[in-house]
């Protein structure tokens, strides 16, 4: 069997995986594919000595194994030449952060640790898993103390937090600024301040939220925790962001229902965020359209319809024409946009999260755009969105709704 050249790009990464003197200062390495699911790589220390162990996600299942040190740099190519999206390593000094575009070009970035005080040491198989923000810190319980955080609720805001540490913000100097669009009881976004803390970040929190009662209660649970640099409005986004001049760094919007992830999109853009995160939530605009564009069409006969003629498949597909739009729209803004599972399927079958990214140059905008425009006219839909904010690039500012 040939063995495919190692990307000139990836070596420093791979290097640092092999080495056996720095096996003990990395902690975990996530290898993402296009078809096969990710590969989560961690060291282990067992009773036959040093290993490598590997969890595979299979659909819904995991399988485990463990790789002998001895065998690990093999297995290690192995992985790095088959067909991947991403690698993400969090190690002692400092966090590697790969994705390759689809000319098969990887860009790697190396960031602060998003773990600097991770103990040395190969890990145990019983050893506490470890978290964004570790449970057992004070500081940590205080918080999903006073939000009232369940333990469900704790571990999605922990999942939460470990999808946007690979955002290269956090590797900035100066004051990180961010903007909760929709905050509603800011568990999500009281927890990312928290974490920007404990990484010896300044940080300036915006939440919005069009329920004045929700927004009160909030507040004062940010002046009990002593959070000083946040602050939260009761207003509607776009409302909010036609008051705003100043950039953010980060944007984030969970679940804010319908069009208003879109009235997100438009403020994250007017903003000129730096990254965009949405999960969205109840995508009922688009169903409609779709329904009338159907109806319209050849009284019924679509080569869609034995999908569109059962309710929940057609809401099923609503929700993907909408949230694949979103990404195109946002590819055309000159971001890199990714979609993600963010929670479980078996807890809520809205688990969908776009991450989106600035992009240096428009490497990409035109032919988003196209893209944009020719799933648009396919379903015969137009989105709010393409009213809030020119998807050509010419105008940045939404507009009124």
């Amino acid at each position: 069997m040939t063995v495919a050249v190692l990307a000139t790009e990836l070596v420093p990464i791979y290097e640092e995986l092999v080495d056996p003197e720095l096996l003990e200062s990395w902690a975990k390495a996530v290898f993402r594919r296009p078809e096969r699911g990710k590969i989560v790589a961690s060291p282990v220390g067992l009773k036959r000595g040093a290993s490598v162990k590997l969890v595979e996600t299979v659909g819904r299942r995991e399988e485990t194994r463990n790789v002998p040190l001895a065998d690990w740099p093999v297995e290690l190519r192995t992985l790095l030449d088959e067909p991947l999206l991403s690698i993400d390593v969090v190690a002692r000094h400092a966090d590697w952060h790969a994705r390759q575009t689809k000319k098969g070009r990887w860009l790697v970035s190396r960031a602060k640790p998003s773990q600097p005080d991770a103990d040395p040491g190969l890990a145990r198989h019983d050893r506490t898993p470890t978290y964004p923000l570790p449970p057992d810190d004070p500081e940590v319980a205080r918080l999903f103390a006073a939000t009232g955080a369940s333990v469900d609720k704790q571990r999605q805001v922990q999942h939460y937090i470990e999808l946007l540490r690979p955002l290269p913000i956090w590797s900035r100097t100066g004051p990180l600024r961010i903007v909760d669009a929709g905050c509603g009881k800011a568990y999500m976004s009281l927890a990312l301040y928290l974490h920007a803390r404990r990484r010896g970040l300044e940080v300036e929190l915006v939440g919005v939220d069009s329920n004045p009662e929700v927004v009160d209660r909030v507040r004062g649970i940010a002046e009990e925790l002593g959070y000083e640099g946040t602050r939260f409005e009761a207003d509607t986004i776009l409302d909010y962001t036609r008051r705003r001049e100043e950039p953010v760094d980060l944007l984030v919007s969970l679940h804010a229902c319908d069009t208003a992830t879109d009235e997100a999109i438009a403020a994250g853009v007017r903003l000129g965020a730096e990254a965009i995160v949405l999960a969205p939530c109840c995508q009922h605009e688009l169903l409609v359209q779709i329904n009338h564009a159907l109806a319209r069409e050849h009284e019924g006969r679509s080569p869609w319809a034995p999908v569109v003629e059962h309710g929940i498949l057609r809401t099923r597909l609503a929700d993907l024409v909408t949230d694949a739009l979103r990404s195109a729209a946002l590819e055309a803004l000159d971001y890199r946009a990714e979609a993600i599972e963010f929670v479980a399927a078996e807890h809520t079958t809205k688990n969908l999260m776009i991450r989106a990214v600035k992009r240096p140059h428009r490497s990409r905008a035109e032919r988003a755009l196209r893209e944009y425009r020719d799933l648009a006219e396919l379903w015969g839909v137009k989105p709010l969105l393409e009213g809030l904010v020119s998807l050509d690039g010419s105008d940045a500012r939404p507009q009124s709704a």
